[in-house]
């Protein structure tokens, strides 16, 4: 894994001394010092939708550039406590963002999702029982949020007797490798399947409270500590566009 150095409260406060300095000079000019790169963290389940709204905000803000790093949220929480340097993070899971409390400013609700069991248009698997029969399938790792809500869901369901051939690193890819056919079936978030509409369909679990996970959203405490006006203006526009 990636190490990173801490420097954000030494960073914060030279940052800080100067945005004061300059505006104590010059006031037009402060804002030429706030920081226009903005780091977000996203749960890969994130991907489709965050690229349109990112693109949009980019476009009708000249100069700003959104980073945005997708993966596991387990894996960017991970990162996130090692030190990289980050302003945004969104989760799949209240777990993830629980593990880095101590750097994000009160973590908010974001959205709710759930996982289903996803195949093909045209494949003959009608319901959840049917990965029982000779059907290869996959799902996420138990450690991220979409195998933990896979996992929740199949003990709810009970008797699936089958086991998944691989468990993937995250929601992103167990998605690519059900629409590449490679497998018959992949339990993944419903707003995939939905995504997918012309590729795919969806067979619900029985108990959706268990195959539900509640996303979470936060801001870094050092861009509020160095007042960082373009985090939070992303933070409130990924807020409200949920």
């Amino acid at each position: 894994m990636k190490e990173y150095r801490r420097g954000g409260r030494v960073g914060c406060f030279v940052l800080g001394f100067a945005v004061l300095l300059v505006a104590l000079i010059n006031p037009h000019s402060a804002n030429a010092l706030i920081p226009k790169n903005i780091n977000v963290f996203a749960a890969s389940s994130l991907q489709a939708k965050y690229s349109v709204l990112t693109k949009k905000f980019v476009a009708a803000h000249p100069g700003v550039k959104i980073n945005i790093s997708f993966g596991s949220s387990a894996t960017l929480a991970n990162q996130i406590n090692s030190g990289a340097p980050f302003d945004i993070f969104v989760s799949a899971d209240e777990l993830s963002m629980a593990s880095v409390k101590s750097e994000i400013t009160t973590p908010t609700d974001y959205v709710a999702n759930q996982v289903v069991l996803a195949v093909a248009l045209t494949s003959p698997i009608k319901k959840i029982g049917d990965l029982n029969g000779k059907v290869k399938w996959i799902q996420c790792a138990h450690t991220v949020p979409c195998g933990a809500a896979a996992d929740r869901a199949l003990k709810a369901e009970g008797g699936i007797k089958s086991l998944p051939v691989s468990f993937e690193t995250s929601a992103s890819s167990t998605l690519a490798k059900l629409i590449a056919k490679a497998v018959d079936a992949a339990i993944v978030y419903k707003t995939d399947v939905i995504a997918n509409p012309t590729k795919i369909r969806a067979i619900t679990f029985t108990d959706s409270k268990a195959a539900s996970t509640q996303y979470k959203i936060g801001i870094s405490k050092t861009a509020i500590a160095s007042n960082n006006r373009w985090a939070k203006r992303v933070f409130q526009y990924l807020q409200y566009r949920n």
